[in-house]
């Protein structure tokens, strides 16, 4: 099993405490492609993390970077829970120079309060289907990790998309492409 990563959600921020959802149920992603070319949407049907919530330690990340915690479930600074829009969170966000700098971004605006959140699916976990004429995955029971601030989303209705699964683009992939495509330019 690969770690997959998915943006969605908004957040808001009032005195160094996170709040609001890092996945909606039953909303479109943007469209995505497997590695083989084919395209589709994806949607998290509602209870998806029910049993992880209550099985596993959950971290917020700064873009989900392990380097860069902002709360834990585990230090009783992240609260997760499912409602009937999707997974709701509130976090403490440590009151380090990077949870500070987070703060203010957001309080700006140069953050946009994406949020994303890293997941294994078991086999069975997801189905995929045809809705009319689009291809589309719908993820029944994941196993949650960690959720992260991030800066670009992929569910706009709960906003943003990073990756990595073995039939999918991973992040290392992607940006292996980019740097092909930046050396070609200088050659």
């Amino acid at each position: 099993m690969k770690l997959e990563h998915r943006s969605s959600g908004s957040v808001a921020v009032v005195e160094g405490k996170l709040e609001g959802y890092a996945a909606k149920f039953n909303t479109h992603s943007r469209e995505m492609r497997t590695n083989s070319g084919r395209v589709f949407t994806e949607k998290i049907a509602p209870g998806a993390f029910a049993e992880s919530l209550r099985s596993r330690p959950v971290t917020l990340y700064y873009d989900h970077d392990a380097s860069q915690p902002l709360a834990t479930t585990r230090g009783n600074t992240l609260t997760l829970a499912e409602d009937g829009q999707g997974l709701r969170f509130s976090a403490d966000l440590a009151p380090t120079q990077l949870g500070e700098t987070v703060s203010t971004l957001m309080q700006r605006g140069d953050l946009s309060g994406e949020m994303s959140f890293g997941f294994f699916v078991d086999q069975d976990g997801d189905e995929w289907q045809t809705e009319g004429t689009r291809n589309v995955r719908t993820l029944n029971k994941v196993e949650l990790v960690e959720i992260s601030v991030v800066q670009q989303a992929a569910y706009p209705a709960a906003v943003a998309n990073i990756r990595s699964l073995d039939r999918f683009l991973s992040v290392q992939d992607i940006k292996k492409r980019l740097l092909t495509i930046r050396m070609r330019k200088f050659q």
